[in-house]
């Protein structure tokens, strides 16, 4: 009797393990992308401003995992996030104002500064996955040079595997000039 309780036991083991490491696989868990914690896409940084692209390493034939296959529905642009606009401004003709928005060369310096924490939130997000296109990242920047409102575009497969939260958090992270005037600012990543 006990052998047979046994044995039915360890079968019962057998199986549920067995299946719960395939639908960890199945659905892109931590088991299947371990061995390549290092791989990711090529992303081009944010502006095209004559510096060199920004390169990860793609997966390399040897590799025994199979990319996952990223539906027609995932590979559609969508947005997350407010709108992002000016908010009204006032202007007194009569008093001093030496508030301004950002200029192009501050905001590229910001974003040259601080691209790596997208561009992991990018590679997080692709989980393994095959896929091109862009991710945009619009922003409120206030006078003070804090990112208030974020704006997130991209593929809808990388929003399913936590793009917008980590992008977000990662673009509330950037610090701009203090200008004095709020600012919009797009950051458009590229992926190859």
């Amino acid at each position: 009797m006990r052998f047979w309780l046994g044995l039915a036991t360890g079968l019962l083991l057998g199986v549920g393990l067995g299946w719960f490491a395939a639908s960890r696989i199945g659905r892109g868990g931590a088991a299947p992308f371990a061995a390549r914690a290092d791989a990711g896409p090529e992303v081009a940084p944010p502006h095209a401003s004559g510096k060199p692209r920004r390169k990860a390493r793609r997966d390399q034939p040897g590799d025994d995992v199979p990319a996952p296959v990223v539906p027609a529905s995932g590979r559609a642009m969508t947005w997350r996030g407010p709108a992002i606009e000016l908010p009204p401004r006032n202007i007194d003709l009569g008093a001093e104002d030496s508030s301004r928005p950002l200029e192009d060369s501050e905001i590229e310096g910001v974003i040259a500064r601080s691209s790596d924490a997208v561009l992991g939130c990018i590679r997080d997000a692709l989980a393994g996955a095959d896929l091109e296109g862009d991710v945009n990242l619009d922003m409120l920047v206030t006078g003070d040079g804090v990112v208030s409102h974020v704006r997130v575009g991209a593929a809808r497969w990388l929003f399913d595997h936590g793009l917008a939260a980590c992008a977000t958090a990662a673009a509330r992270r950037m610090r701009f000039p203090a200008t004095g005037a709020p600012t919009v600012v797009k950051a458009p990543y590229h992926i190859d």
